[in-house]
C-alpha cells in the first residue's frame, strides 16, 4: 500500500478571523498544517509528498514539514492555484517523476489535523483494494429544505448521504490521467475519477477527523489534542 501525500494548504481560511493564513496558526506549538502532515504521514508506508502552499508561504513552509515529519521523507513544498482543484492539479503533477503507476495518492485538507491512524489505514486498505476511496461519514441528521428566504421548504432523504472528509485516497496512473483530462473542470477529484469511469468506495469514519474553519472547531481541536497521551 505505498502512497504519497498531497496535503493542501493553500486557503486564506478566513473564516478563523485571523490575521495569519489557517495553515500557520498555532496549535500545541506546531502549525496546523504540521499537525496535518503528521497525521497523514504517520503509516509507515508513505513515500513521501507534496504540500501545497499559498505562494507566500512557500518559504515558512519547510518549517511546518520539519515540525510535522518525525522521519526522514522525500517532500516538497510547492504554491497553491486560485481554486482547491488547481492546488490538488499542482501537487499531484509534482509526483510525475516519482510516483509509480500503481502507488497510491493520499490527498489530505491541510486543515484535517486529527486524522486517526486506523481510520487512514482502512481507506488505504480500501484504496488497494479498489482503486479509489475517501474516508466520509454517514449522514444521521434529519435534514430539512430551505427556500429563497430561508422558509422550511421539505425534507430531504439522508438515506444514501455522505459528508465527504480526506484523505481522499487514488491509484496515481487513475489520478493523473482523470486530472489532465478534466476538460468539464470539475471542482473535486472524486468526481473526476468517477467521470473517468473508477468507482470510488466510502469508508465511514470511526474517529472524530474534525476540519478546522472556525474559531470553535480551533478550541475543540485544541482540547482534544491536549488530551491525548504525550
Amino acid at each position: 500500500m505505498k502512497y504519497w501525500a498531497v496535503v493542501v494548504a493553500a486557503g486564506d481560511g478566513t473564516r478563523l478571523g485571523r490575521k495569519l493564513r489557517k495553515a500557520a496558526v498555532e496549535l500545541s506549538g506546531k502549525s496546523l498544517v504540521s499537525h496535518s502532515v503528521s497525521a497523514v504521514c504517520q503509516h509507515p508506508d508513505c513515500l513521501g509528498g507534496v504540500l501545497v502552499v499559498h505562494p507566500e508561504d512557500q518559504q515558512v513552509a519547510g518549517e511546518w514539514l520539519r515540525n510535522g515529519l518525525d522521519r526522514e521523507l522525500p517532500f516538497q513544498v510547492v504554491a497553491g492555484g486560485a481554486t482547491r482543484r488547481e492546488s490538488v492539479q499542482n501537487g499531484v503533477a509534482t509526483l510525475t517523476d516519482k510516483a509509480r503507476p500503481d502507488d497510491l495518492v493520499a490527498i489530505h485538507d491541510g486543515a484535517r489535523p486529527l486524522l486517526h491512524p486506523q481510520d487512514l489505514q482502512r481507506v488505504l486498505e480500501m484504496a488497494h483494494e479498489n482503486g479509489a476511496a475517501l474516508l466520509a461519514e454517514a449522514v444521521t441528521d434529519t435534514l430539512h429544505r430551505g427556500d429563497d428566504q430561508a422558509s422550511w421548504d421539505g425534507f430531504v432523504d439522508r438515506d444514501h448521504l455522505w459528508r465527504a472528509q480526506t484523505p481522499q485516497i487514488f491509484r496515481y496512473s487513475g489520478l493523473s490521467e482523470a486530472l489532465r483530462n478534466n476538460a468539464g473542470g470539475k471542482t473535486d477529484e472524486v468526481e473526476c475519477v468517477v467521470a473517468a469511469g473508477q468507482s470510488v468506495q466510502f469508508v465511514q469514519a470511526g474517529h472524530l477527523n474534525l476540519k478546522i474553519t472556525t474559531p470553535a472547531d480551533l478550541h475543540l481541536a485544541q482540547l482534544l489534542l491536549d488530551s491525548r497521551p504525550s
